[in-house]
């Protein structure tokens, strides 16, 4: 073959043409520096009558790339990673990301702590260990770390480990801690593979390297059995397919904390009851309702989530962006309105970037050093946010919500909800400026409403701080053996898949 066909995933039209006269796996560095690539996902095809194809891996080929793609990364003159890889149906596709940290250093103790943990997984099956983590093992302030601090107390039998990177800002809280683990760490690699269960508010990618999905590991880790406690209830944003109950990745347990959401959870991604338990998230038992009320709330926070389509855009893409430009003008309307509350924003830190440079005074940027999310959240009046679960958390706290949804067509289409955006059970919604919300929120003194406080009920079950103790429960009741027997067959299935109907 002459050519490749490269069409950047988010480019649905466009095909970029490389020289292929050269094998790939020779000359690397050649084959990536043939043209501008775009993040993050691109994929391969040939072209034949006039036809577009996805590009076929030989078997030889596919091996290669599906277990040792690392090989093959090229650091890019502006600092991202380019590499190839192979997709589970053996097609050709390319990776173009920001750099994960995951030095050589580190892989030579991943190859080490492989064998040792398969070896004594081999020799001694018992009495294996279970890992929890949060987003990017980076935080200890969600239900994974509630969770671990109440086995820590309680002196569970089994053996818990809590996972961070030493340089997380949430890494002096626990430090005292027995079992803590540091990501990237000999330790950290040998539990990957010997833990019997993960338990987290994340994926389980979360515990590796972000977007590091190729190798033994990656796979590994991936296919792990895992309890998913969740950040926040579902319900503003659809979840990936990976979730999805009849995948290779779906947690064996996902965690609920109503009726409603567990509606969602077996209507939408075929859970059994049984498999997402109602018992209220692991992360509100650091919250004392009792105390929330009495708390002086003089903090308006300013919470937006993070659109896929600006993964590692460029700066120029990024500024012309709607989500810049909408966010950017809500709040300076709030600061127009001189309010007697201090403002904070709390966003993607890029987005903290651009805004520090248009010398928002008067403005807190609060970044993780300036403490826990849920520790400011006990001072906050009023939330705004677009379509974040904190706002579940928001409504747990009686907090009055505005939500600000100006590119809510788009969102519906690239991530989707399972409720009707334009009928949300509680807050209110911007319709013309966001001024008018704020006013409304003022007249009613900074209180949700009695309609939306009557309501509270349907969609938190449990108001207590016994979340751990209910999820401990649910874990222990857990057949792993009938859970890991499941598993190798769908593994052996998917590899027969691969082999032989190529």
């Amino acid at each position: 073959m002459d050519y490749l066909y490269i069409k950047n995933r988010k480019d649905s039209k466009n095909f970029v043409r490389i020289k292929t006269n050269l094998k790939f796996n020779q000359c690397i560095h050649e084959f990536a520096s043939q043209t501008a690539w775009k993040p993050v996902y691109s994929d391969a095809y040939s072209f034949n009558n006039g036809v577009y194809t996805r590009y076929r891996l030989t078997t030889w080929q596919f091996f290669l790339l599906f277990f040792f793609s690392y090989k093959f990364q090229v650091k890019m003159s502006n600092g991202m990673i380019w590499y190839p890889f192979a997709t589970k149906r053996g097609y050709l596709s390319f990776s173009y990301r920001s750099d994960n940290g995951f030095t050589k250093k580190m892989r030579h103790k991943q190859a080490i702590a492989v064998i040792l943990a398969g070896f004594v997984n081999f020799f001694y099956p018992f009495k294996r260990p279970i890992l929890i983590f949060e987003k990017l093992s980076e935080r200890a302030q969600e239900s994974g770390f509630s969770y671990f601090k109440y086995v820590s107390e309680k002196s569970i039998q089994d053996k818990y480990f809590f996972l961070i990177k030493r340089t997380a800002h949430d890494f002096e809280k626990v430090s005292h801690m027995n079992n803590i683990v540091i990501h990237g760490s000999f330790k950290h690699f040998y539990l990957l593979i010997r833990s019997k269960l993960f338990i987290s508010s994340e994926t389980p990618g979360h515990s590796y390297f972000w977007r590091e999905n190729m190798g033994y590991t990656a796979n590994i880790v991936k296919t792990k059995p895992y309890v998913f406690l969740q950040h926040g209830v579902l319900g503003f944003k659809k979840l990936d397919n990976i979730f999805y109950n009849d995948r290779l990745t779906a947690p064996v347990c996902l965690i609920t904390s109503s009726q409603f959401e567990q509606d969602i959870v077996t209507q939408n991604l075929g859970y059994a009851a049984n498999r997402s338990p109602i018992t209220g998230l692991a992360r509100w038992d650091l919250i004392d309702l009792k105390r929330e009320r009495t708390n002086r709330r003089d903090k308006i926070l300013l919470f937006y989530t993070w659109r896929p389509w600006l993964d590692d855009v460029d700066d120029e893409t990024f500024d012309k962006s709607e989500y810049l430009s909408s966010i950017s003008e809500s709040i300076q309307l709030i600061k127009q309105m001189n309010l007697d509350k201090q403002i904070v924003v709390m966003m993607h830190p890029k987005m903290h970037i651009i805004l520090s440079k248009k010398e928002i005074s008067s403005i807190k940027l609060w970044t993780d050093s300036d403490g826990p999310l849920n520790e400011l959240m006990s001072s906050v009046a009023l939330l705004i946010t677009d379509y974040s679960s904190l706002a579940w958390e928001a409504y747990y706290r009686e907090i009055p919500v505005i939500f600000d949804m100006f590119d809510q067509q788009r969102y519906e289409k690239e991530v989707g909800s399972y409720i009707d955006l334009n009928r949300i059970p509680f807050g209110s919604k911007v319709v013309d400026k966001i001024s008018d919300n704020v006013q409304q929120i003022i007249a009613q003194d900074y209180q949700m409403t009695e309609e939306e406080l009557q309501a509270k009920g349907t969609y938190f079950a449990f108001q207590d701080q016994n979340a751990s103790q209910r999820i401990h429960d649910v874990i222990q009741n857990i057949d792993l053996r009938a859970i890991n027997r499941e598993k190798r067959r769908l593994i052996v299935r998917a590899a027969f898949r691969i082999i032989f109907k190529r």
